[in-house]
């Protein structure tokens, strides 16, 4: 009987969930960013995956440190949606 309750409470969450995976890094873009020689080309290498949106408007030169400021940020931020989003016992 949960199950078809299932997609009512979760569904939503669910595909966000799934979205968020498919926008992990790839092997291919993985390999791309550890050829990268300076925090610029990195940035220009993040600004075609979903992590480049939420570093598009810092300045350069990019610090390490801005970068897991910004990458911290986007993780709470994912995170807070579902939270807010979900069904008891989660929220």
């Amino acid at each position: 009987m949960n199950e078809i309750h299932f997609n009512a409470d979760a569904g939503y969450l669910e595909g966000i969930v799934r979205g968020y995976r498919d926008g992990l890094i790839t092997s291919p873009q993985y390999l791309n960013l550890t050829q990268c020689e300076t925090m610029d080309d990195l940035k220009l290498q993040l600004a075609t995956t979903d992590y480049g949106t939420f570093l598009q408007n810092e300045p350069s030169p990019l610090s390490t440190s801005t970068l897991s400021a910004r990458c911290t940020d986007a993780l709470v931020a994912e995170f807070q949606y579902l939270q807010q989003n979900a069904a008891e016992p989660i929220s």
